[in-house]
């Protein structure tokens, strides 16, 4: 038995002691800063504080504005993002949210590849 990733991309597990942080922002102007807790180049799953997670539906569009942590991501601006599911995090007062990427430009794509390529190594 392999231990392959049958996902389309990798995605970089980020533990909530690693500090990165996405800004979003919704159609209707509404602003959100949650933790990043997994990326890829499909999309990226992050921790929502129950009370603005409230707010939160699914199929619901996001523009995520930028990532703050450890890392350069310049690169990522507006990217709009669909929320495809929320439930639960093991954490009290947080809810898991899962965003999937949408109109990507290969660019982009291509650097978040590289980025969870090279701190998957690290």
């Amino acid at each position: 038995m392999t231990n392959e990733e049958k996902r389309t991309y990798p995605r970089l597990t980020l533990g909530l002691g690693d500090g990165f942080f996405g800004s979003f922002t919704s159609n209707g102007g509404e602003t959100l800063v949650a933790q990043i807790m997994t990326i890829s180049a499909g999309g990226l799953n992050m921790a929502v504080a129950e009370k603005a997670a409230g707010r939160l539906t699914v199929g619901e569009r996001l523009f995520l504005l930028s990532i703050a942590g450890g890392t350069n991501f310049s690169f990522l601006n507006h990217i709009k993002a669909e929320i495809r599911w929320a439930k639960r995090l093991d954490k009290p007062g947080y809810v898991s949210v899962g965003c999937r990427f949408l109109d990507l430009s290969e660019a982009v794509r291509e650097q978040l590849v590289q980025f969870v390529d090279a701190e998957r190594i690290a």
